[in-house]
């Protein structure tokens, strides 16, 4: 499989020094390794996940709302300490790489994951994420196995001063920048008023919001206009979004990524992917955290998609987890494909199917 759309039956990769010098048809004259009957593919993406939040699997409870939730999670982060944390974190790390995910978009917010991602073998982004008012002072670093970036957390708990601070930074290293957007209905209720749950949440911390220029739009519109959208930038989530905002996203070109199973548990709502598809929005996939799903497996993640989006093409699906999460990772040079000139690394599945179709629902299916 050279993509998701593209399947060569009988065929091989040329390598040399880790590098994929081209993809044939046939059988190779040369020295080669006979993998047997069954599919070579790209390396799964994860294009964002919480590695740090592991140890918090089947601590929470997903039936007593988002607030309630995010509530808990803080507590129970804090109570568990860092030690505890980075230990489930390096667990997860080892299954991500079992279950052929080598690509990876963590966002840490305590800044424990990026020796756990740089010593596994995983490459990717490590987005460091901040919320609140103050600009900190960043670490940021464009590698070619991991980089660290920046994240702003979303738009309802960040300072537009601080969003556009931290935006620049990624900008200037070149670096993709990370946001969840539209979420949950308290930030959208928040970013349209200035008013709800979520305002009074603000005001009673002493948090000074009125000079957010937030009044009378949606969650996308808002970062949209204050210059956070554009090609190196990754929103996640976006459950809460019209067709104007999808207009919004394709235009400026912003990465995007859906994270279903987590959305579900939490928000019992879906992203409007097959909508996304047709502006031709191009979403990678991702997990979120252990915290609100069973696993940090994509393959999982697109076993959920293909039930719940029956209509979607298996070639989507497949891509989802592969090249659209390396282009929203910045990392499709090396990976996504299994092209010329990018890294020879690759899945093999024994898998045989009657067609393309079939092939590719087994490979989803993982059986």
């Amino acid at each position: 499989m050279k993509d998701a759309f593209t399947l060569i039956e009988n065929g091989y990769l040329e390598i040399e020094n880790g590098i994929i010098c081209d993809v044939h048809k046939g059988r190779p004259k040369e020295k080669s390794i006979d993998h047997g009957p069954g599919v070579l593919m790209p390396p799964l993406v994860n294009a964002h996940l919480h590695l740090e939040l592991s140890a918090l699997k089947n601590h929470l409870p997903f039936n007593r709302g988002f607030k309630p939730w995010v509530k808990m999670l803080l507590e129970k982060r804090e109570a568990l300490g860092k030690e505890k944390l980075m230990k489930q974190a390096r667990v997860s790390v080892q299954d991500l790489l079992q279950s052929g995910t080598l690509y990876v978009g963590d966002i840490s917010t305590l800044g424990i994951t990026g020796d756990i991602i740089k010593d596994s073998g995983l490459t990717g982004v490590i987005f460091h994420e901040f919320l609140g008012s103050d600009i900190p002072a960043v670490f940021t670093r464009k590698n070619e196995s991991v980089s660290f970036s920046v994240a702003g957390h979303a738009p309802h708990t960040s300072s537009p001063q601080l969003l556009k601070a931290l935006k620049k930074i990624a900008t200037s290293k070149q670096l993709p920048f990370s946001i969840h957007v539209a979420e949950s209905d308290d930030e959208s209720e928040f970013i349209h008023g200035k008013k709800g749950s979520w305002a009074d949440f603000l005001t009673a911390r002493g948090i000074d919001f009125s000079s957010w220029d937030i009044g009378s739009k949606t969650p996308v519109s808002y970062v949209y206009d204050i210059g956070l959208l554009d090609s190196s930038t990754l929103a996640v989530h976006l459950l809460n979004v019209n067709e104007k905002d999808m207009d919004i996203l394709a235009r400026s070109k912003t990465k995007t990524c859906v994270c279903p199973r987590s959305n579900w548990n939490l928000h019992k709502k879906l992203p409007d992917i097959e909508t996304m598809i047709q502006k031709g929005i191009q979403p990678a996939l991702g997990t979120d955290s252990l915290a609100s799903c069973d696993s940090l497996n994509v393959l999982d993640e697109m076993v959920f998609v293909q039930k719940h989006y029956p209509n979607l093409d298996p070639c989507t699906i497949v891509a989802m987890g592969t090249i659209n999460g390396a282009r929203a990772l910045g990392v499709e040079h090396m990976t996504g494909t299994l092209s010329k000139g990018k890294k020879a690394q690759f899945l093999y599945l024994p898998l045989a199917g009657l067609n393309k179709k079939n092939l590719l629902q087994r490979i989803i299916s993982n059986d």
